[in-house]
């Protein structure tokens, strides 16, 4: 009987599509899958008993996957498609770099008896949406992503692999040659098929990624183990994903720099209303932040993959629990304070949250990562009392956008016009 394979003998693996950015681990991941819904479609027709046959349709996949906070933009980064920033003024990422995005991702699969089972790869996911969970005041923070796509594969006892080339000063549509083996990139292809041995060659030029046409853009030939591909131009970057009987790079390396996780008690939340004072939010006992992108990926006729890439809509939901000690969040809240009473019908529109996350250098509190959400409007306000506790109220606000940043300066709040 094979020995079962154990989280500890998973390694998960990100491939940006465009970009330099070059493939890199998850790290701090607690819980990732895979869920393919696969659909078809009965076909019949008038005179006939029984089915005339069966139509079957684009899958759909959902693959969740949940990490610890750990200080670090590197998984953002990668989702975005973005090289790390060289200037502190790039070092953010907001919801619009991530509408149109793909990134491979890849389970590397190895059994307590040591022996390699294969890959499992995810391939063109997009961001669906995320969240980060504060869940209570002893809690690790988690953020947790819901990408989608249309298809996993599985390569038994195979590797999923990668290249790239840069193309040097060529000139103008001069063809590229990448060589696997020895004396250039290893490992050497393996063929999925009679005659197949490449999954897919992006080229990426002038910051935008294409993925390449075999035989009209590029060829592979086993006997010299030469990938050509054609008409290309100096700096085009050329990415390279097939199947291989050995793993192309050190798959995982402990992370032993970062923090091993966030917790509540590194997080500070501050809230401004409109143009007043930046205010410190004590007695919190969640926070949650949950962004929803409503995609519009289109296919088009002559192919079941996925042509643009698109997100409709974009909806930021914040959640705020805390004790009740005197309404000081709903006089925050409150746009007109002339009154001696708070009306939530009058809650001001221009609310700014700001969620700061610090991580222990030395001993010293040092900021990590933060995230930041303007023009935050309420739509909700709870209240409930049980016997022998305390107060507790619940306050909902949604927005449509955030910025995630190492940078605390890139966090500060605006000024509304």
């Amino acid at each position: 009987m094979d020995s079962m394979i154990h989280a500890k003998l998973c390694q998960p693996r990100i491939f940006p599509q465009n970009s330099a950015r070059q493939p890199e681990q998850i790290n701090r991941a607690q819980d990732i899958g895979g869920d393919l819904t696969l659909s078809q479609d009965k076909l019949f027709e008038i005179g006939r008993d029984g089915k005339l046959g069966v139509k079957k349709n684009i899958p759909t996949l959902a693959y969740p996957l949940t990490q610890y906070e750990y200080g670090s933009m590197d998984f953002w980064y990668a989702l975005a498609n973005v090289i790390n920033p060289v200037t502190g003024a790039d070092k953010f990422i907001e919801l619009d770099d991530l509408t149109t995005t793909m990134v491979e991702i890849s389970a590397y699969l190895t059994d307590e008896d040591n022996i390699f089972k294969g890959t499992i790869w995810f391939p063109k996911l997009r961001v669906a949406g995320f969240s980060l969970n504060i869940g209570d005041p002893n809690a690790a923070v988690q953020r947790k992503f819901d990408l989608v796509g249309e298809d996993f594969k599985i390569l038994p006892t195979k590797y999923f692999a990668y290249a790239e080339g840069t193309v040097g000063v060529l000139g103008t549509g001069v063809d590229y040659t990448l060589h696997f083996g020895a004396t250039g990139e290893a490992p050497i292809p393996i063929a999925y098929s009679a005659t197949e041995y490449i999954f897919k060659v992006l080229r990426i030029r002038s910051g935008i990624c294409t993925e390449l046409v075999e035989t009209l853009d590029w060829s592979y030939s086993d006997g010299t183990k030469l990938l050509t591909v054609l008409n290309c131009l100096t700096s085009d970057l050329i990415k390279v994903y097939y199947e291989a009987a050995t793993a192309y790079a050190t798959l995982w390396a402990d992370n032993n720099t970062d923090p091993d996780a966030l917790f509540a008690e590194d997080c500070v939340i501050y809230m401004k209303c409109g143009n007043g004072t930046e205010s410190k939010i004590y007695l919190l006992q969640s926070v949650g932040i949950d962004v929803a992108l409503e995609r519009d990926d289109k296919k088009q006729i002559g192919s079941t993959e996925v042509a643009q890439t698109g997100v409709k809509g974009k909806t930021v939901t914040v959640k705020l629990d805390r004790f009740n000690a005197g309404f000081s969040l709903e006089t925050l809240l409150a746009s007109d304070t002339v009154y001696p009473y708070i009306n939530p019908r009058d809650f001001s529109d221009e609310i700014q949250l700001r969620v700061e996350i610090y991580k222990k250098v030395s001993g010293v509190a040092v900021f990590a990562m933060g995230y930041l959400i303007t023009g935050l409007s309420p739509t909700a306000l709870g209240t409930s009392q049980a016997i022998e506790d305390y107060n507790k109220v619940t306050n909902s606000l949604e927005s449509d956008n955030l910025k995630i940043s190492s940078d605390l300066t890139e966090l500060a709040f605006i000024t509304i016009p």
